[in-house]
């Protein structure tokens, strides 16, 4: 049997290049997967997937940014599987400029899909895990939110914020039984960076600086951010909360 064998597990964003690696990572260790996704063909076509994989799995839309829609995915994960285990608020956005470029709606946007979104999320679960008294939450955060980076100023914050909140967090309730930990991924070669490459001037001119300020000279798979979070939810860290654990190949390390 996996680590997570019959839990059961959310993952907003979960049609996302990270949210799908880490559902068939999750499904892997024998969890339960709901696939949440504001688009909800390609959460039910990655939940197709973990299935045809052999495991049970969910997809449903979620706007994480809507309390309703956040408390609604919570009921459909219950309905199905009994139990709320791990949830991985996982859905973003990455809005580009510098505070005297961005819009105040790419600002607005970008901190009520991040932060509230992992806020609402987290509200909507943590009843159903008190009550149980165990469970573990994963905020992604990244690299942006611990050291600075030009032209990404709502990004950014809201990463930043995400680290607080898994910490804060971390202490209301880990006498609850309750892990709060925060993930910090730096370059994934997913198309979710493609804004900040477009800015950049494109992957051509991304690779050198990869390659310059990667100490493995490379970006992250997500299957190898999905094997963090795999670590995060299972009793291996069971003495971890409150942490931001990064997955860089070594971008902060410097």
């Amino acid at each position: 049997m996996g680590r997570l064998q019959d839990r059961v597990a959310i993952i907003t964003g979960g049609a996302g290049a990270i949210g799908r690696a880490t559902g068939l990572r999750l499904a892997g260790e024998g969890a339960r997967i709901v696939v949440a996704d504001l688009n909800p063909d390609a959460a039910e076509a990655v939940a197709g997937e973990i299935r045809a994989a052999g495991s049970p799995a969910l997809g449903v839309q979620v706007d994480v940014a809507d309390e309703a829609s956040t408390q609604r995915l919570v009921a459909h994960a219950l309905e199905a599987f009994g139990r709320i285990d791990i949830l991985h608020n996982n859905a973003g956005v990455l809005l580009p400029g510098s505070v005297t470029e961005v819009s105040v709606a790419a600002w607005t946007r970008t901190l009520a899909v991040n932060v509230t979104g992992a806020f609402l999320c987290s509200r909507a679960v943590l009843p159903t895990m008190i009550a149980a008294g165990r469970g573990t939450i994963v905020h992604t955060s990244s690299v942006s939110g611990l050291v600075g980076e030009a032209g990404i100023a709502a990004y950014a914050a809201s990463k930043g914020a995400l680290v607080m909140l898994a910490r804060q967090m971390a202490i209301d309730y880990a006498r609850q039984g309750i892990r709060v930990n925060a993930l910090c991924p730096g370059w994934i070669d997913t198309p979710f960076n493609d804004p900040a490459i477009e800015r950049a001037g494109g992957r051509a001119a991304l690779e050198p600086f990869i390659d310059v300020f990667v100490p493995m000279g490379r970006q992250g798979l997500p299957e190898e951010v999905a094997d963090a979070v795999a670590f995060l939810v299972s009793d291996d860290a069971r003495y971890m909360t409150g942490a931001a654990l990064v997955v860089d190949g070594g971008l902060t390390a410097q």
